[in-house]
């Protein structure tokens, strides 16, 4: 009996706030796309600065990483505007994964990654 109580409790839970949810989701027709373009590409320089702060660490593979991310950071940060406009031609569904991988294109279209991580070991972040 107790169990039926908690399972009744928890779906009734569920369809209140999922009908609440529901009703959140048609209020992003009414705010600029440029706007949500632009949270997303902040979100994803944040996240680029935060693995940057690891160059000091130990491990070759996590400073490399760090390494890779202040590229991608320093990028999108210097090329925001012509990526949120480019998100919003390509009418880039508001998903936080279809949006790091247009990023993500965008820089590999631009940037000879490969290049630039080599000179950066060169100089010594490698070491």
């Amino acid at each position: 009996m107790e169990r039926k109580l908690v399972i009744a409790i928890v779906g009734t839970i569920f369809l209140v706030f999922g009908g609440a949810l529901a009703g959140l989701c048609g209020e992003i027709d009414d705010v600029n796309p440029s706007l949500i373009y632009g949270a997303f590409v902040d979100n994803y320089i944040q996240k680029c600065e935060a693995k940057a702060e690891m160059l000091d660490s130990g491990s070759f593979n996590i400073r490399k990483g760090a390494m890779q991310a202040t590229v991608k950071g320093a990028f999108m940060q210097s090329n925001r505007t012509s990526l949120v406009k480019y998100l919003m031609e390509q009418k880039v569904p508001f998903n936080v994964h279809r949006v790091q991988y247009h990023l993500n294109q965008k820089l590999a279209q631009s940037v000879y990654l490969q290049n630039v991580y080599a000179l950066l070991l060169k100089e010594g972040i490698g070491q």
